[in-house]
């Protein structure tokens, strides 16, 4: 649940959204590129979590929530820093398995991926991780796929965007002080 809420928080800017509705709206072949677009996260997922269950054997509590902190803040950041998404003209055009290639190397080491290796480190348990992830990226996904790329130009998206980022900054400074035993 955990894994959830922050990916859904750290995706509350659209950017995955929006380059895939922009990608679909160019494509003939839109399920097999819905389907490529989930198939990368989940791979890339699958390796985030893994990694962190790996990690939780390795390092100690303390540790393993500065690594949630540290993933909470650096996606705040990502959603607070603007970036203006540029057509992807290479990939409208691109054969099944160069897009795949391009949408795996492309979310490697994303927030989202940071997120659930980073809460994976916590628990060990990196499927519930990489499954709330998932959930989490395609709840934040679908109103940019329904309503198109406008959508984050709304008013009331900036405002969802900085409220995500504030509440994104205050957990992972929570976070922060409980690992050195500041709060409880």
């Amino acid at each position: 649940m955990l894994a959830l809420v922050a990916v859904l928080l750290a995706n509350a800017d659209g950017r995955s959204g929006i380059a895939l509705s922009r990608l679909v709206g160019a494509r003939s072949d839109r399920r097999v590129t819905v389907v490529i677009a989930f198939a990368a996260f989940i791979v890339n997922a699958v390796i985030a979590a893994v990694a962190g269950a790996i990690a939780n054997g390795m390092i100690g509590q303390g540790v393993a929530a500065l690594l949630v902190a540290l993933a909470m803040l650096s996606a705040a950041v990502a959603l607070l820093w603007r970036v203006k998404l540029l057509p992807d003209s290479v990939a409208d055009d691109a054969s099944r398995a160069i897009l795949a290639g391009r949408m795996l190397a492309n979310q490697f080491g994303d927030r989202s991926h940071f997120l659930i290796g980073a809460l994976a480190a916590t628990s060990g348990a990196g499927q519930w991780a990489a499954a709330g992830g998932l959930v989490g990226w395609t709840l934040a996904m679908l109103p940019f796929l329904a309503f198109g790329p406008g959508l984050a130009e709304r008013r009331a998206a900036r405002n969802l965007r900085w409220t995500a980022a504030a509440i994104l900054i205050l957990w992972g400074l929570r976070t922060a002080l409980g690992a050195f035993g500041l709060i409880g």
